[in-house]
């Protein structure tokens, strides 16, 4: 379950993460109500769960009332990702010199929770270089383990002891909430050397909800996300236009890595799963298909337990439904040759290797 940020924030808060002072606003006036009561300029910022909401436009900086009120109506009525915001977040704009990155992550594939920090942040995680990135242990992380982090990010003396303070709440949020993220986005370096978190990102693990009531009632259920984990795989939203679906959650992370390497924006992260049955994968395209803002579809399968045979099966009977988004596949592995016949004459995109299908879907070829 995504949070929206500013519940992610009032998370930060309890743990005593560093934040500019920001007042949630539901209509226009709410948003000016805000505006009087904080120091300018501000930042008005549109809350959606939708990734991308700087490049679509859904954050404005703002110093006069009058700029205020028509951002305000601008945003309010801008869709992100099929989502328009029922609620805006006026924040104290914050001056920095440079941006860092910082996160607390679940890694399925290696069945373990990571950090991952980086000297550059407001851009996607996977387009970054240099990142630093540390398996977390079972029992949680110290300072010794905070400020070996800190030293490899080749931090100064006024910066390391505040990056330490920071990565040990976020990580200690992570464990006690039991969230599969919890992200700081841009990790702001203010022009006096201070680091303030500019953004907030926590995903909760669904399957431990039971044991958070504090969550319960937090936000209405993403309609993919609860048609994803009704139909038994994982699905996350991230906001581009190529939807990326594979069976595993290891090569569907390194798909992504790939379409961010080329240039590419993933629309999400959809994990069939191994063993996925034919109509497990119809669902998946069927969602897929109708996420909002998706031109292309991208699946890399291998075939193990999974039978692609049943892939190409489910691949069909969704064409058949007409109108589907053009789809790029790399089918391989058991019973390959006869699911690559399956397929001939539908309007499939078949390639022999992953990078050759991402780079097809990248340009839309």
């Amino acid at each position: 379950m995504r949070l929206f940020e500013y519940q992610a924030k009032d998370l930060f808060r309890q743990y005593g993460l560093p934040l500019p002072r920001s007042i949630r606003a539901d209509d226009v006036q709410g948003v000016l109500d805000a505006f009087s009561k904080l120091s300018r300029p501000v930042a008005i910022k549109s809350q959606v769960l939708a990734g991308g909401r700087g490049k679509a436009g859904g954050i404005a900086i703002v110093d006069d009332a009058g700029k205020a009120q028509q951002e305000a109506r601008r945003i309010f009525d801008l869709s992100i990702g099929g989502e328009k915001p029922g609620s805006l977040l006026v924040e104290e704009a914050y001056p920095h010199d440079s941006e860092m990155y910082l996160s607390v992550s679940l890694d399925r594939g290696d069945r373990a929770f990571v950090t991952i920090a980086a000297s550059a942040g407001g851009v996607d995680v996977e387009s970054m270089t240099g990142k630093v990135i540390r398996k977390v242990p079972l029992e949680g992380i110290d300072a010794s383990f905070a400020s070996e982090v800190a030293d490899q990010l080749k931090l100064n003396q006024a910066q390391a002891p505040q990056f330490v303070r920071i990565l040990l709440s976020l990580e200690r949020l992570s464990r006690e909430k039991e969230c599969e993220l919890a992200e700081i986005n841009p990790l702001a370096v203010g022009k006096d050397g201070t680091l303030m978190p500019l953004d907030a990102k926590v995903i909760i693990d669904d399957n431990a909800l039971f044991r958070h009531p504090e969550f319960a009632m937090i936000h209405p259920e993403d309609e993919f996300e609860g048609e994803a984990s009704r139909q038994g795989f994982a699905f996350v939203r991230l906001g581009g236009d190529i939807a990326v679906v594979g069976n595993g959650a290891g090569l569907v992370l390194s798909t992504l890595d790939l379409v961010g390497d080329a240039g590419g924006s993933p629309a999400c992260f959809l994990d069939l799963g191994g063993g996925a049955q034919q109509e497990r994968i119809e669902a998946a395209l069927r969602l897929v298909n109708r996420l909002p803002g998706v031109d292309r579809i991208l699946i890399n399968i291998y075939g193990g337990i999974t039978r692609t045979t049943d892939v190409a099966a489910g691949m069909k009977a969704v064409l058949a439904d007409g109108q589907v988004k053009p789809i790029f596949a790399r089918v391989s592995g058991a019973e390959d040759e006869e699911a690559r016949k399956m397929l001939e004459g539908t309007p499939v995109r078949l390639y022999g290797t992953a990078p050759e299908a991402v780079a097809a879907v990248v340009k839309g070829l």
